[in-house]
């Protein structure tokens, strides 16, 4: 398994308690794909540099986790269909 490590961008238009649940969601749904979760860290809401889907404001999240490399891909796909996410990474460390 590779370490790496996501940033999460999450709609400000969700209220705090909707926005936790968005983000737990994607890290239940790594230990469900056989990843191991490290660490997740917070930032909250900051001021985008550029808007992104007319928004000028999102809730920063960054999970580091390990997860076998032909995984990847359905994490992808996973940020792709939330319509809470407005913009993500994943990079391998």
């Amino acid at each position: 398994m590779n370490s790496y490590e996501s940033m999460i961008v999450i709609s400000a238009n969700l209220q705090d308690s909707d926005v936790e649940q968005v983000n737990l969601n994607i890290t239940e749904f790594i230990k469900s794909i056989g990843g191991e979760m490290t660490e997740t860290d917070a930032w909250g809401k900051k001021t985008l540099a550029y808007e992104i889907m007319k928004q000028k404001e999102g809730y920063y999240f960054i999970n580091y986790f390990k997860l076998a490399a032909d995984k990847i891909l359905e994490l992808d796909r996973q940020y792709r269909l939330n319509e809470s996410i407005i913009r993500y990474n994943i990079i391998k460390k």
